[in-house]
């Protein structure tokens, strides 16, 4: 059977601006690649090698750039127009699969670690879950006494039952399954917080007793959709890999964990623990630690932390903290001569 891997990935990530003013949320860098790449590479291990990602906001820069690392695989691409909810997003894409194939779907800004094998081995719908300490901001499920079966899913519920979210690793073995589902709540209208939510679909499949899910305990659930949680999942992820360090280093001390990408030039400074540095970086009597410098930026004379830095942009004289998009130009002016 052939499984196709969806990944919704049109969100204008308004929580992260200043940063997505000009990148899509699925491509902000997080632990050396964007946060999509980090899930089709973890998809691509499986054998997969169909994908169907829903774009939007920015979407020629995404598409591009995700064909150019990718060629080898088949990609193809749906564009949402209006952003109507995740499960509208998801709709779209109904053309694109046959009846009789499965379907891995994996939102654009999850990343985690699961055994993504095991879960598209299953002869039944199968929804991940993974506890946390809000899950208000997510939709929860409910298990039975058993705990093999769901049998209740909420949409960000004022009070939930349970603190088991739903991060977005979703396996259907007929892709029919979803779909009909997803056409039932667009058809009747059916919508939460005026969105037409993927979660109300899977509560329709429970509720009608359609089919049973299964769900799926992930191991680590790694949150992108804030500045913070950005950085933190960065440092969670360069410590769980290994370092690795691609570009050229001059006088200057490197402390892991980090990631330091081909291109990059390091002179007289220090580098990390829990740093990023995208290709062509340029970095120059500076330190930098627990902090994510995109592609093409260049740091001069600064000491910064707990900080991101977008595409592009030039960084001079500043000590702390600073959160800047792509193509800035911050100096401190106070320290010239």
């Amino acid at each position: 059977m052939n499984i196709k891997c969806l990944i919704p990935a049109a969100g204008k990530g308004t929580r992260m601006r200043p940063l997505t003013h000009s990148l899509p949320k699925a491509m902000l860098p997080v632990a050396g690649k964007p946060a999509i790449f980090h899930i089709i590479d973890s998809v691509k291990e499986t054998g997969i090698t169909d994908f169907v990602i829903i774009t939007g906001y920015l979407y020629e820069l995404m598409e591009s750039e995700i064909l150019n690392n990718y060629p080898e695989l088949k990609i193809e691409f749906v564009r949402q127009t209006q952003q109507k909810g995740l499960g509208h997003a998801c709709y779209m894409a109904k053309d694109k699969f046959e009846n009789n194939e499965g379907l891995l779907i994996i939102y654009g800004d999850t990343l985690f670690d699961a055994n993504l094998k095991e879960i598209i081995e299953s002869k039944n719908i199968v929804i991940g879950v993974c506890e946390v300490e809000d899950p208000r901001r997510f939709g929860v499920v409910e298990l039975d006494e058993n705990k093999k079966k769901i049998i209740n899913l909420i949409e960000k519920p004022k009070n939930p039952p349970t603190n088991l979210a739903i991060p977005g690793i979703n396996y259907f073995p007929n892709s029919r399954l979803l779909f009909d589902a997803l056409e039932n709540i667009i058809k009747n209208n059916i919508k939460t917080k005026n969105e037409y939510q993927i979660t109300d679909a899977f509560s329709h499949i429970v509720k009608n007793n359609i089919s049973d899910i299964n769900p799926y305990i992930i191991d680590n659930w790694y949150d992108v959709g804030t500045l913070d949680e950005m950085l933190n999942t960065n440092k969670l992820l360069l410590i769980k890999n290994e370092t690795e360090n691609l570009g050229i280093i001059e006088n200057s001390k490197i402390i892991d964990p980090v990631y330091i990408e081909k291109g990059a030039i390091i002179k007289n400074s220090s580098i990390g623990p829990c740093a990023s540095i995208a290709a062509n970086v340029q970095v120059i009597n500076s330190n930098i630690s627990s902090s994510i410098i995109d592609i093409n930026s260049e740091i001069t004379s600064a000491r910064i932390q707990n900080s991101i830095i977008g595409r592009n942009s030039k960084i001079k004289e500043i000590n702390g903290k600073i959160i800047v998009g792509d193509d800035c130009v911050i100096e401190n002016k106070n320290n010239s001569t």
